[in-house]
């Protein structure tokens, strides 16, 4: 089997689901800072916003809950299974993808590529998700993987 290299097990056993579960929490208990945040193409009243889009919030916190243990967990018990890995990411990219084009949708992409037009916040949302997305594409990839001599026996066996 491949050893997982460092960088990927800090990203997505540390950095990905820290920020995927805050997401989820700011989905909870603060809708209309997340609102703000990611649609800034909604300009209605926030505590009229928040209300009409609280279920979307919690379905999207669902969501996050639902990346965060593959994270946090599936990727801890099975650390020495890249194929596992390979296959949680891959899912996850397919997540970040739909939720990384909402965010274009709502910025502009001449806004979404233009960095000098990001505040704080935004820019915080994007390398927050854009940054693991590329970690995954490079992890499904093999970017970075090396296989072990056992591995390479095994595949010419085949």
């Amino acid at each position: 089997m491949e050893q997982i290299p460092l960088a990927y097990r800090l990203m997505f056993h540390y950095f990905e689901p820290t920020m995927t579960a805050l997401g989820a929490i700011q989905a909870l208990v603060a809708p209309s800072s997340l609102i703000r945040t990611t649609l800034r193409s909604i300009h209605a009243d926030p505590a009229i916003t928040s209300s009409a889009l609280a279920p979307l919030m919690t379905h999207t916190a669902g969501s996050w809950a639902l990346l965060v243990f593959h994270d946090a967990v599936t990727l801890r018990v099975l650390a020495a299974d890249p194929r596992v890995w390979r296959l949680v990411l891959g899912a996850s990219f397919l997540s970040d993808v739909g939720y990384t084009t909402g965010l274009v949708q709502s910025m502009g992409v001449a806004d979404f590529f233009d960095a000098t037009a990001w505040d704080v916040e935004r820019a915080l949302v994007i390398i927050s998700t854009v940054a693991p997305m590329l970690f995954k594409v490079c992890f499904v990839l093999g970017v970075g993987m090396r296989e072990s001599g056992t591995s390479r026996l095994l595949r010419k066996r085949e």
